[in-house]
């Protein structure tokens, strides 16, 4: 009986190169030369590291099905730990520390975790915090922690050179995963082997994963695939939870000595290499795959790469799917380039290409704030009419954790099949090209016209001086944009921003002359998710632009 525990992809990668690096991590910087001094494990050394693990966790009481809460920051420890986790067959509990305390707490209470395994620091927040990990009985900290009833997971003696990992079934549940909560509350999904195994295997056809590569994941958890597929990782040195904030410098650096090869990261942060890169006229020379994802990304990015920054015939692919459904469609960036950025820009959304396997069901239905109980075909949309994404197939998650009623609104059950909405508007054209518009519950319907974000934002980012923008409802009959400039002086000037005012009609009139909407507003520093600092929080613009208008 084949075992479907992704401890598995571990011990194979052991088997095929058991002394190839498999994590790395920047150590210091030389005093004089300024180079770079790493520090990495092996496969077998990772293996051995997470079986030492896993035999400690066992031994605590920690067994199959057990929910674990993981807090340490991405690199090697990340990676042993969660295959250790995985190897007994507990359930690794992922949550994004940068939501904040409060949003936090509430996923730490949704989870019902029964251990922790965590850096000191982590005990220290959940002594002033205990109502909220009540039924947690074992603790693991990553290094002394003086708090009673906490163990150093670093001073345990087992020598284990090799644990198996536990008999897993494809329905087993491998993980709970929580979103950012960006675009609302956060929600523990459920997934099981069945989905990480085709994820892994679906990634690594599409994207051409080889053992060859060199990958910088800038969002943690892609790391742990990186090894699972057999590609090396180096761990970034920057705050991944803040990437929109990372020093181009330090990231150039670490892809030259480690002649990364593929990277996965947030628009936001490509967008600032990018910057630097023109800047300094800096090219990526190693990169042969860049992808890019988190929110859509604007053609100018995909023609900035292309053609200045990468090397020829490296490609940039952008995933779209959701921690529910991922990833579910794929586009190329020189197929965004050669056919859709000119509509794109012309107001026709954000195409994110075809679904990325036969196996998967992706249709468009009429738009609805209500649970659907029971699937229906008369539901379902013609190409081109705008509606909620929905999809079922291997990589649908069928559940959240503890959340019935979350549950409830976002599957449609019919007969042995589920289908989740994504909660995002969209259509199919007459090509089976899959175009995203924006999510649902930011559209705005303005007297019985549907106002989609991504067609309309699109368009306005076009001027100059437009870093990004959001469309909100200001009442019943009145909708705003709100612009976040590129350029300073228009924060201080009125003139200035009745000029660009008066261009930015006359750029919405060319391109969407049907559109009525006349009130413009200014902001700096956009409201931005924790993750990939990039989804704009339109709950926040539009609070702000009703108290300005």
């Amino acid at each position: 009986m084949s075992n479907a525990n992704i401890a598995c992809r571990l011990e194979e990668q052991v088997d095929q190169q058991a002394h190839k690096r498999a994590v790395i991590e920047l150590h210091k910087r030389d005093e004089n030369s300024g180079g770079g001094i790493y520090k990495h494990l092996t496969f077998l050394q990772l293996e051995e590291l997470s079986s030492k693990y896993a035999r400690a966790f066992a031994e605590s009481g920690i067994t199959k099905g057990s929910r674990v809460l993981l807090g340490v920051k991405p690199g090697a420890d990340l990676c042993a730990l969660t295959f250790a986790l995985f190897k007994v067959g507990a359930v690794p509990v992922f949550i994004d520390p940068g939501m904040g305390p409060k949003h936090l707490l509430n996923c730490v209470e949704q989870a019902k975790a029964e251990a922790i395994v965590g850096l000191p620091a982590v005990f220290v927040f959940k002594l002033f915090n205990c109502k909220a990990f009540e039924g947690v009985k074992i603790k693991w900290s990553l290094g002394f922690c003086p708090i009673i009833g906490v163990k150093n997971l670093k001073s345990v003696s087992f020598q284990e050179k090799f644990y198996p990992a536990c008999q897993m079934e494809q329905s087993d549940v491998a993980a709970l995963l929580f979103t950012s909560g960006s675009t609302g509350p956060a929600k523990g999904v459920v997934y099981t082997c069945k989905i990480f195994n085709f994820q892994l295997d679906i990634i690594k056809e599409q994207y051409e994963v080889a053992t060859t590569d060199m990958d910088m994941s800038v969002f943690p958890l892609f790391a742990l695939f990186a090894v699972c597929m057999g590609m090396p990782t180096v761990i970034p040195d920057m705050d991944t939870s803040k990437p929109a904030a990372a020093d181009p410098e330090k990231i150039l650096q670490i892809m030259e000595e480690q002649d990364v090869s593929f990277s996965f990261g947030s628009p936001a942060f490509w967008k600032v290499m990018a910057d630097y890169c023109e800047e300094n006229n800096h090219k990526l020379n190693s990169v042969r795959c860049l992808v890019m994802a988190g929110c859509s990304v604007e053609p100018d990015l995909h023609r900035r790469y292309l053609n200045n920054i990468l090397k020829e015939g490296a490609e940039i692919y952008v995933p779209y799917g959701a921690t529910e459904s991922l990833p579910l469609t794929s586009m190329k960036g020189s197929e965004v380039l050669s056919f859709s950025a000119e509509r794109s820009e012309a107001g026709d959304g954000t195409c994110v290409g075809k679904p990325m396997s036969g196996e998967y069901d992706v249709k468009i239905i009429k738009i609805s704030d209500d649970a659907v109980e029971e699937w229906s075909n008369d539901i379902v949309l013609k190409p081109g009419e705008v509606g909620e994404i929905v999809n079922s197939g291997p990589i649908t998650t069928h559940e959240y954790y503890n959340n019935s009623k979350g549950t409830k609104k976002s599957k449609i059950y019919d007969g042995d099949k589920i289908w989740h909405r994504m909660g995002d508007l969209g259509y199919f054209d007459e090509q089976g090209y899959l175009w995203f518009c924006g999510r649902k519950n930011e559209r705005v319907e303005i007297e019985q016209e549907l106002l989609c974000t991504d067609k309309i934002e699109n368009v306005l980012n076009l001027h100059k001086n437009v870093k990004r923008s959001a469309l909100v409802p200001l009442n019943e009959k009145e909708a705003a944009l709100i612009v976040e400039p590129n350029c300073e002086k228009l924060l201080e000037s009125q003139d200035r921003q009745k000029v660009a005012i008066q261009e930015f009609v006359d750029l919405l009139k060319q391109k969407l002359p049907n559109l009525k909407i006349d009130k413009f507003l200014f902001k700096a520093d956009f409201p931005v998710d924790v993750r990939h600092n990039a989804k704009i929080k339109r709950d926040l613009l539009r609070e702000w632009a009703q108290k300005e208008i």
